[in-house]
Parts: structure tokens; C-alpha cells; sequence
């Protein structure tokens, strides 16, 4: 039996996919699973009426014994003295606070909303009334809450555990701190105490029960997918091993696994897990079985994993962990796992049967309607493609396997699984968590689902290039997509260049204009402070991005200061010699350094240069995600900056080149071959008129119609249907009935009519 966990803490509106995937491929191969998320758990326990009595009795005996550095912040003090003066208030409230925010107890938003003192609040849901003049309606409801929820978490922050947070637990404990014993120091901490540790001795009497008789040992396998998570993972196994001992084998793998821990040397770290699974996991996991069920506990390298035999203090490590791109595995039984790998990222998808999706909450973070797409929604998540098409970014891992091992999934197959899992678990709403979601199969999916009647809606990340024209765009629409995301990292043409982007601003232009024409929301994620970034790079790209919202072609967007890791391209090549005038610094330990735990993430000099452009680029943003889009962009920095040097005019005038183009293109008669063609109007209804019939349909909320006489307007309409049902592959073919229908000499103006009118070439 195998018992696979998702640790405390991740996004709380939908379970985290790779334990769903993993279970997948398990039962596929004859494993009996069970799978449980340690998240929503941990939140439940936290977040209800018992958690908050706990939650303040403890802050008031920690606050009147002990302040510690709160007391010497007036405004924290305040704070805590205000949420100790509320608690019966808050233990009053918060069950019916969890289950709005699950979509239930709808009533609540009015008593949410009448802002009377009623309801508790906090520094965030203060704001919020604020900004409503003190008078929130219903429909503000879900983002008070939301806020409510923040404030509390706050509390317990300040007053209780510093390392807690909503979504996350020790983040700062874990991501690429080179020494374990301050990873260890973190995990003696109020929440894990308190409320982890307890749910798991729980968890464990459950799960006893559940075990087979007389089986012996089963396998714990963790997903370690954030730093975040880490801390809770260890406690997980932690706690296993001392309530099973021999019983139970432990196994850890994820994305902070695959990053941060190939370079491990910290043995102590096999205490908590057996085994370290890396890359795509289903090769050495498979492994891992086959090594236990065997009985043998030799010193043999497993396929990519990392493990310490008993008894010993060195660790034993597969080579294809430094190389993940390996695909010459040196034994012979290396190849069946190899090929598994190969093998399931395409046909393997995340089983989410039996799981009770009313645990999970809606949190608006925000009332703009991309950024809430994250966590408003119980999102069946998959990827339609495993790895990055494109893997040449140079700030990215492209080194590993999770970028540059590049494998799409079967659309098909995908489809008709996640069709299925929607009828299963009630929810229809999918997140593509690929990197970047290859264009043909997303067109794909949309005509798949669009020709089943748009059971799904989906949305997730993508790049900004030039396979999305408007047709293309406007196809994915009726075909059910939502969103998208997108790296536009450094807005200029210099930018794109120097981080191998591969994509150019009349692209991303383009992309964008044919998406919100399209009615699809727009998000960007951007980079400030590479290690050569000059002042005026920074400020011209905030201009760009001025611009991409002033004319509406992104709804949101989010800055990321630029973190220099050990598995980018741009790490490479400096090692290779280039980039003389980066200095990276803690490469290597430092005689006397205890051994290296995490060091995914490298320091260079000069980038506490850019700490101080944060705060501006971020006003810049909220200012224009609430629609501020004509203050000059240097008037946010409380320091002098260049003036932008790009043309206040320069997205206007590649908007209109791409409005020309949109028009000269549609006017235009297909081109031979490489084409389909699918009309996405409504049902066209015929209608009497004065000499012959009218044609009438709708298609993006407008009316559009062509008078014929009877018979072509019956000919025509019959056409039009038949490449609505069924995209046609022949363009040529449907012109050349089109001529027949309506004769050459009209065929130019009825061209123009219908692709300007639902018809779509793509």
C-alpha cells in the first residue's frame, strides 16, 4: 500500500496535482493508493471555531507573559490587543466565515457586509471598507472575507508563529538555505506543534486501520512542490517514523526536490526520508518499489534517486541526477524506468475520484478578474505539455528536466479524461499548469471541447508569440479558454534579445490585441534586476507596460525581482567563461561550511542595487490594474530615474499595423494548404425579405446578416452549419462553394461579411 500526501502549505481553492498524477500511474500499475491532502487538513484544523479558541487562549497567555518584539511595535500591539479584545467575536464567526468562503452560507455576505462591528476585522478588511467609503454591498463580499482570513492569518503571524502564512509554512527556512540544521531549528514551531503534529497522530491511528492485515512495510511518498512545503514534509515524516518505525519507508519528490536538492551532501536529511525521487518521478519511484520488494538494501545507484543505505552516512546518488536530461541510462534495468518516465508524462493524468472538493475555500485575493483566477475556482489541474517548447530563456532552468524535457500529452486523451473527472467530482474549471502550453494543442483541446458543447473551461500559461492570431485566438474562445499567462519578463526588444526570449513586442502586441478581441483575460509576468540591467532598461519596460494597459491588451500582471539560480542558462555560460562582469558569489562552500542542503539559488554583486525599484514597480502595477494608466511612469520612484526612452506612441502604432494587418488578411482568399477553416457564428436563421431572404446570426454579442435570394440564403445557410459542426480541412473546397452558391462576382463582399463575422481561418 502507498499512501501519498501533499505536506502543509499550498493554495487552499483546489488540491495540488502531482499526488493525483502519481496515484494515476500507481493504480495503473497494480498499487493500491491513498491519497491525502495535509493542506486543506492543516487548514481546517486552524480555521474553526475550536482552532480559534486554542488559537487565542495561547496568544493571550504568549502576549501577557512574554510580548517579545510585538510589544515594541505600537502598531503591532494594537493589533494583537485588538484581535484579543474580538476573539469571542472571532470564534463566533469564523465557521461561517470558512463555509462562505466555500461557496456556501450565502446569507452571510449580508451580515459581512453591513459593516456595523458585528463582524470582527483587521488592518486588511479595514482597508477594504475603506475603499468602499464604509458602505461594501453584497457583491463585495467574497473579497471582505477573503481579507477577514488574511487578518487572521496575520495574527497568528505576529502573535504566535512567525513563520506562518496562508499558502506557505517556513518559506524562509527552506529556499536555498545551505544548512540543515536551520531547516531542523524551524520545524519546534507553534503551528506544527499545536495543530500539524496532533492531526497526524490521528491520520496515522486512521490509517493503521486501513492497512492490510499482517502487510509489512508501505511507502509514504511526499510531494515537495514549494519551499513552503518543506517544513511540514519533514514534520509528516518525522512523525510517521515514530508512530510506525520499521513499517513504513518515506519517499520525497517535487519541484523544490528537483531544484534545490541535487546537490545535496546533508546526510541527516535521510532521517526524515528514505528516498529522494527526481524529475518527472514515475521512473524512480518505480524504482524505489522494485529495490523494496526485492528486500534489498544495497548500495546500488537507483534511476534518479538519491537515498543512504542503512546503516551508513554517505549518500548514494544516480549520475542521471546531474544530468536530468539523460537518456542513455548506464544498466540495462535503467531503461524500463527511463521509458516509464517517457512514457507516462504522455499518458498519464491526475485521478482526482473521491476527493471532496467543498473542503476547499474561493479566496478573493483580488477584485481583478485575471488575478482571482488563481484562487477563485476549484481548478482541475493538468498540463497539456511536460517541459518548455521553447527552454532557451536564460534566467530559466533549462538545465532540468522540468523545462528542457519537452513532451506533450495526448489532446485527446487529455480531453476525454478531464470530460470525465469534471462528470466525477462536479467541477469543470481547468488549470493548465504547463510552462508554456504548446498552441496546436490547445487548438486542440478548444475544438474538442468546444464540439461537446463546452463541458470544460480552462485557462493557464503560455508564451506571447505569433501562433496566436486573431483566428486562432478566437477559436480557443468558443472553445472554451479564459485566460492565459505569459512571460514578457523585460519589455523591450534589447531585453528580449539578451534573455533569448524569442518573441519581439510586435508579437507580444499581437498576441495580446487577437486575445482580448477574443474576450480571453491577459496576465504578464515580468523581471526587473538582472545582473546587467541598467536603470534606463527598467524604466523604458515599465513605460512599454504602461502602454500595454493603456490601450487594455493586459489585464494584470506581476513583477518578480530576478533570482540568479545554479540550473539557468545564464549560470551555465558564466561557467563556461562568459559574463565577465557577473560575480556570483557562495558558488562553493567555504572551508568549514557544514554540508551543502539547498543551493538552487545563487547570490551575485551589485543586487542589493535593485531592492530599492520593488515598491515603485509594484505601485506602478496596482495603479494600473485599477486603471491609472496616464501618470508618467518616473513620477513613481522616490529616486531620480531616466526618463523613459521609449515613444510614448510605440504600442498605438503596432496596434494599428496589427488592426491593418487583421483586416488586409481577412479580406484576403485562403491560401493553398495548411489551413482549417470553422465558422463560430450562431445558427444562421433565415428570414423573409424583400426580394429574397435574410441571413441572420450573432457572434461577439453583435448581429451580422446577408441578404440573398431564397434559395442561396437555404444553400448558404447549410454550408455555414456544416464547417460550424465540423472544421473543414479543404478552405479551397469551401470557397469553391461558396462561388457556387452566390457567384464570383458577389464572392468578395460575402467573404468579407462572414470572416469578419464568425468565419475563422487558423
Amino acid at each position: 500500500m502507498i499512501y501519498l500526501v501533499q505536506p502543509p502549505l499550498v493554495q487552499l481553492n483546489a488540491p495540488y496535482p502531482s499526488i493525483y498524477y502519481l496515484r494515476s500511474f500507481l493504480e495503473k500499475n497494480g498499487y493500491s493508493c491513498i491519497v491525502s491532502d495535509h493542506s486543506i487538513a492543516l487548514f481546517e484544523r486552524i480555521f474553526c471555531r475550536q482552532g480559534t479558541e486554542t488559537l487565542f487562549a495561547d496568544a493571550r497567555r504568549a502576549f501577557g507573559k512574554t510580548p517579545g518584539a510585538a510589544a515594541e511595535n505600537p502598531y503591532a500591539r494594537y493589533n494583537i490587543e485588538r484581535f484579543l479584545s474580538e476573539s469571542e467575536q472571532w470564534t463566533a464567526v469564523i465557521d461561517r466565515l470558512v463555509n462562505f468562503l466555500r461557496g456556501k452560507d450565502r446569507e452571510f455576505a449580508h451580515l459581512l457586509t453591513q459593516a456595523n462591528g458585528v463582524i470582527p476585522g483587521g488592518p486588511r478588511y479595514d482597508s477594504c471598507l475603506e475603499a468602499a467609503d464604509g458602505q461594501p454591498g453584497p457583491d463585495s463580499a467574497p473579497v471582505l472575507a477573503s481579507r477577514l482570513l488574511a487578518d487572521l492569518a496575520d495574527f497568528i503571524t505576529v502573535a504566535l508563529d512567525p513563520s506562518f502564512s496562508l499558502v506557505r509554512y517556513a518559506e524562509h527556512l527552506s529556499a536555498s538555505v545551505r544548512d540543515f540544521s536551520q531547516v531542523t531549528a524551524g520545524l519546534d514551531s507553534y503551528i506544527l506543534n499545536t495543530f500539524y503534529r496532533p492531526f497526524l497522530q490521528e491520520e496515522w491511528r486512521n490509517l493503521e486501520k486501513k492497512l492490510p492485515g499482517g502487510e509489512g512495510q508501505f511507502l509514504l511518498g511526499a510531494t515537495i512542490p514549494f519551499p513552503g512545503c518543506l517544513a511540514g514534509a519533514l514534520v509528516c515524516a518525522e512523525s510517521a517514523k515514530e508512530y510506525f518505525g520499521d513499517r513504513v519507508c518515506t519517499a520525497a519528490g517535487g519541484g523544490y526536490v528537483n531544484t534545490e536538492l541535487r546537490s545535496l551532501e546533508e546526510d541527516r536529511f535521510f532521517d526524515y526520508f528514505d528516498y529522494l525521487c527526481f524529475d518527472r518521478g514515475y521512473g524512480s519511484l518505480r524504482a524505489v518499489l522494485d529495490r523494496r520488494a526485492a528486500g534489498g538494501d544495497t548500495d546500488k545507484p537507483l534511476y534518479k534517486t538519491m537515498y543512504r543505505p542503512h546503516g551508513h552516512r554517505s549518500i548514494v546518488r544516480d549520475q542521471a541526477i546531474e544530468n536530468s536530461a539523460c537518456e542513455k541510462p548506464r544498466e540495462e534495468p535503467s531503461e524500463s524506468y527511463a521509458e516509464a518516465d517517457r512514457d507516462s508524462v504522455k499518458t498519464i493524468f491526475p485521478d482526482y475520484t473521491g476527493i471532496d472538493f467543498s473542503r476547499y475555500i474561493y479566496p478573493v485575493d483580488d477584485a481583478n478578474p485575471m488575478h482571482r483566477l488563481w484562487s477563485d475556482g476549484h481548478w482541475l489541474k493538468a498540463y497539456l505539455a511536460h517541459g518548455c517548447y521553447w527552454h532557451a530563456c536564460a534566467f530559466c532552468d533549462v538545465q532540468l528536466d522540468y523545462i528542457r524535457g519537452y513532451s506533450p500529452a495526448d489532446p485527446e486523451a487529455l480531453f476525454a479524461h478531464l470530460k470525465d473527472q469534471a462528470e466525477k467530482t462536479g467541477v469543470r474549471g481547468v488549470h493548465l499548469v504547463d510552462e508554456a502550453a504548446p498552441a496546436a494543442s490547445l487548438v486542440r483541446l478548444a475544438e474538442l471541447n468546444r464540439a461537446a458543447g463546452l463541458p470544460l473551461e480552462f485557462w493557464g500559461n503560455i508564451r506571447f508569440e505569433k501562433a496566436f492570431t486573431p483566428d486562432t485566438a478566437a477559436l480557443l474562445a468558443a472553445g472554451g479558454l479564459i485566460g492565459v499567462s505569459a512571460g514578457i519578463e523585460v519589455a523591450s526588444e534589447q531585453g528580449f534579445k539578451r534573455i533569448g526570449k524569442g518573441i519581439t513586442l510586435r508579437e507580444v502586441v499581437r498576441a495580446c490585441a487577437a486575445f482580448k478581441e477574443a474576450g480571453i483575460l491577459t496576465h504578464a509576468y515580468l523581471i526587473y534586476g538582472y545582473w546587467d540591467e541598467q536603470e534606463e532598461e527598467i524604466i523604458d519596460s515599465a513605460e512599454t507596460m504602461r502602454q500595454l494597459f493603456s490601450q487594455g491588451l493586459l489585464d494584470s500582471a506581476f513583477w518578480h525581482k530576478f533570482v540568479l539560480t545554479r540550473h539557468s542558462r545564464i549560470y551555465a555560460e558564466w561557467k563556461r567563461g562568459r559574463h565577465g562582469d557577473l560575480a556570483v558569489t557562495g558558488d562553493s562552500a567555504a572551508p568549514g561550511e557544514p554540508k551543502l542542503f539547498a543551493n538552487n539559488d545563487l547570490r551575485f554583486e551589485g543586487e542589493e542595487q535593485y531592492d530599492k525599484f520593488t515598491a515603485p514597480l509594484d505601485a506602478l502595477l496596482s495603479a494600473w490594474m485599477n486603471g491609472d494608466t496616464e501618470t508618467p511612469v518616473d513620477r513613481a520612484f522616490p529616486f531620480k530615474v531616466p526618463a523613459p526612452s521609449v515613444p510614448a506612441d510605440t504600442v498605438t502604432e503596432l496596434l494599428d499595423a496589427y488592426a491593418r494587418d487583421r483586416d488586409q488578411e481577412r479580406a484576403e482568399f485562403p491560401a493553398d494548404g495548411g489551413q482549417r477553416l470553422i465558422f463560430l457564428g450562431s445558427s444562421p436563421m433565415m428570414r423573409p425579405s424583400r426580394g429574397g431572404a435574410r441571413l441572420f446570426w450573432r457572434w461577439r454579442l453583435a448581429d451580422h446578416e446577408v441578404t440573398v435570394t431564397a434559395d442561396r440564403a437555404a444553400a448558404l445557410k447549410l454550408l455555414l452549419e456544416k464547417v460550424s459542426r465540423n472544421p473543414s480541412d479543404d478552405p479551397q473546397g469551401f470557397m469553391q462553394e461558396l462561388r457556387e452558391i452566390i457567384g464570383a462576382a458577389a464572392l468578395p463582399e460575402l467573404w468579407n461579411t462572414l470572416r469578419n463575422g464568425g468565419l475563422a481561418l487558423y
